[in-house]
């Protein structure tokens, strides 16, 4: 029987990866060559080269460099959305409030940190207002804050929190703590030897977040 020479046989070579699994390997790449190198400094051949794609499933699967550019933060976005809204629901009581927010700071952080390089582009682009993703930031990453702050107004108007407290200022100070956090904690880490992404740390971290949070607006014993 002669040598197998199916490999190097035209009608015979492997086959390539399922159109699916192709798509999910340019994400991946393309959201670590935008985190790097920004929309205008990433190159497509260099994303399909990494993901082991042709260039054309950029096109056939994306429309362009744009609409991969787009789709590195929409179906995040939609995530986080998706998530916000599951856990910040209406809450009956101070101890249910603080533990949804709890609930809300561990998945926001956990889930940055598993998403690193998608983190760092919407840090990026919500910065310098980029118009390409303008209606995807509004459309998801906004409205992750404007569920907060509903949240927070909801337990307001139930006499849970201080009525002098305001909505917006109080979501402010718990989603800038944490991006704060989030995108210097490199730093941290390399200085006073913390990082979030020690379980024990983050878990310190999210309950001091919490307990000075509530102290300023928590009604006030008379």
């Amino acid at each position: 029987m002669g040598k197998d020479t199916t490999d190097g046989c035209f009608f015979f070579k492997k086959k390539a990866a399922p159109s699916e699994k192709t798509k999910d390997l340019i994400l991946e790449e393309a959201k670590k060559h935008f985190a790097e190198k920004g929309y205008e400094g990433a190159s497509v051949r260099h994303i399909c080269d990494a993901a082991g794609a042709n260039v054309s499933a950029i096109k056939y699967h994306f429309g362009g460099k744009e609409g991969l550019y787009r789709e590195c933060f929409l179906h995040f976005g939609e995530e986080r959305l998706t998530q916000a809204q599951k856990l910040l629901t209406k809450s009956e009581s101070v101890e249910e409030l603080q533990l949804r927010i709890k609930l809300f700071a561990e998945n926001f952080i956990s889930d940055a940190l598993a998403n690193y390089h998608a983190t760092k582009m919407i840090c990026r682009e919500i910065e310098t207002e980029n118009p390409l993703i303008q209606d995807i930031f509004e459309s998801t990453f906004l409205k992750v804050y404007t569920t907060l702050v509903d949240f927070i107004t909801d337990a307001q108007s139930k006499k849970l929190i201080n009525p002098d407290a305001d909505p917006v200022t109080t979501s402010s100070l718990i989603f800038n703590t944490m991006t704060t956090a989030l995108r210097s904690d490199h730093v941290a880490q390399k200085y006073f030897n913390r990082t979030l992404k020690n379980i024990e740390y983050r878990e310190k971290f999210i309950n001091n977040i919490i307990t000075i949070v509530f102290n300023g607006i928590k009604i006030q014993e008379q």
